[in-house]
């Protein structure tokens, strides 16, 4: 009987493809159109995404298996969402998408495997910025036939099936929403594989089609205008007195990455892990708070003159633009990225610093690559007001372990896996702070870098973009809304270094410094112009450190 059965299922089954090929149209349903073309979408053109995906997976345990089920799981759900969604505006419409996806994802698939390549933003500003030769020397007469065989393969493909709706509108929104809320459960349910994802995701994101050319092509889009938006100039500014004869005035501001406050050893957590800032005297000041809790947002406020106020997307110029334009040397140093465009008199990137060097070369991926050399550049400028930009990778997630060498594993046993099963708590806890420790070390070189230049009244400030979540009620690493995210992920480090010539300068001490309510975001742009003794109208005194008090 069972065999009879299977029989009559194979005739069947072949009697579909035979009708598909040959015969009439295929009736089905929008729902069951969306399935099926899911399914094959993910059979046909996902092999990069899922070899990369296998190969940064521990299969030997279960959280690797349910990894992998969740990326599979992950990609039916946006598949389904995206043509179920495009099928509530019009059924031909999505028909004729599902045919154009495949023609693209074929192509797409084709370069990715033949020059070994990501279609990552980098390769999407390449093909946009391709000039018709070079993409004739690309297309040769077997791509040319290929891609004619699958477009009309696709077309004659997606025109065998005559897609009726089968329940009302009203209804298939429903389903439509239903779906969505049934992904938002699997993510919660799955939420332990999320560090994976946020590992890998650029990796991932370059392999994964067709999500690799869609969403760089908007990120591509969106950057471009983002950095070619006109500006619109601040106020013209003045300078309240010349640096003397000899001497520079020297401003560094560092920008953090994923530092929390909590964990900072200056604001009484149970672990030392500012050791050398409290050595060299820095002061840690109270309340602040970062105005994001992603890095182009919340670096965007730090840079802008009106901080906390600072719109997603800002028309002004920042802080480097401003400064650069009055004559103050501008350096710029990065070993992250989201800083706003600016202009400035030099930038370099980890990289470069460290291929310039000849000797004690440090690790271009770390930190303490931005300090090399820092005091011998000042010295060479040829303004007498110098400001420095260091941008650090920071404590950014999930690999904590990666974020400092060996040498700075002092609280143990660390997490070094992105999978939450892999480690306990006080494991994750371990390596942020290990990365904490480094970031201190870190301040403290560029401390003694600036502290070595003769006659410079210097200053330098840390405050960090964001916080970070360590699991704490369900919530990991940064990025949720204003609205409900914890409050660790808000409350950052401000750090503040004074030379003894700059305090003599300004008739300052430590101890004159407001410790409390010095809001993070609104501190920094009026701060820098107060330590320069630069004035113009959008200077707000009462969000200068050195400002006189009554």
């Amino acid at each position: 009987m069972r065999k009879d059965i299977m029989r009559k299922n194979i005739e069947i089954f072949r009697g579909a493809l035979i009708n598909l090929a040959f015969g009439r149209r295929i009736s089905v349903g929008v729902g069951g159109f969306v399935l099926g073309y899911s399914l094959l979408m993910m059979l046909l053109f996902q092999g990069p995404a899922f070899k990369y995906a296998l190969s940064v997976t521990d299969l030997s345990n279960a959280a690797g298996w349910v990894t992998i089920a969740s990326f599979e799981v992950l990609q039916l759900f946006l598949f389904f969402f995206l043509l179920y969604g495009v099928a509530l505006i019009s059924v031909r419409l999505m028909q004729a998408f599902a045919a154009v996806m495949i023609i693209i994802n074929a192509l797409a698939l084709d370069f990715i495997n033949s020059y070994n390549i990501e279609i990552d933003k980098a390769m999407i500003a390449n093909v946009i910025n391709t000039t018709g030769d070079e993409a004739g020397g690309l297309m040769t007469p077997a791509l040319a036939a290929y891609a004619v065989f699958v477009a009309v393969l696709a077309v004659w493909g997606a025109a065998r099936f005559k897609i009726t709706p089968r329940r009302r509108w009203v209804v298939r929104v429903g389903i439509w929403l239903s779906a969505i809320a049934a992904f938002l459960g699997y993510v919660w349910a799955v939420s332990f594989t999320l560090l994976w994802f946020d590992q890998h995701a650029q990796r991932l994101g370059g392999r994964l089609l067709p999500w690799s050319y869609v969403i760089n092509t908007v990120r591509h889009v969106q950057k471009t205008a983002f950095d070619t938006r006109p500006q619109q100039l601040l106020p013209d500014a003045t300078f309240l007195a010349p640096v003397p004869d000899g001497q520079k005035d020297v401003v560094v501001l560092v920008i953090g990455e994923a530092a929390r406050r909590a964990n900072f050893g200056l604001y009484g957590y149970s672990r030392d892990t500012s050791p050398v800032a409290r050595a060299r005297g820095m002061i840690a000041l109270q309340d602040g708070q970062t105005c994001a809790t992603y890095t182009v947002a919340a670096t965007a406020c730090i840079l802008s003159h009106q901080g906390a106020q600072t719109p997603p997307i800002s028309t002004y110029e920042p802080l480097p633009s401003y400064l650069t334009r009055f004559g103050v040397e501008t350096i710029l140093r990065q070993n992250n990225s989201g800083t706003p465009p600016m202009r400035v008199t030099q930038q370099q990137w980890a990289r470069d610093i460290s291929s310039a060097c000849r000797e004690n070369c440090p690790d271009p991926a770390l930190d303490a690559v931005l300090a090399y050399n820092l005091g011998p550049r000042i010295a060479a400028a040829t303004s007498s007001r110098v400001f420095v930009l260091l941008h650090l990778a920071g404590s950014h997630g999930p690999a904590y372990f990666k974020k400092y060498p060996p040498e700075f594993e002092r609280f143990t046993p660390v997490c070094k896996s992105v999978q939450l099963a892999d480690c306990t708590a006080q494991e994750q806890v371990n390596a942020y702070d290990n990365s904490l420790l480094y970031t201190d070390y870190v301040l403290g070189q560029i401390i003694d870098e600036v502290a070595a230049l003769p006659n410079a009244r210097a200053v330098v400030m840390y405050i960090s973009d964001h916080g970070q979540s360590l699991g704490e009620n369900g919530f990991y690493l940064h990025g949720a809304p204003n609205a409900i995210a914890p409050a660790v992920q808000r409350d950052v480090p401000f750090l503040l270094w004074m030379s003894p010539q700059f305090m003599a300068a300004k008739g300052l001490s430590s101890a004159a410094i407001p410790v409390q309510n010095a809001a993070a975001a609104d501190m920094p742009f009026h701060t820098v112009m107060g330590a320069f003794g630069m004035r113009s109208p959008v200077y707000k005194p009462q969000f200068d450190l050195f400002a006189p008090r009554p």
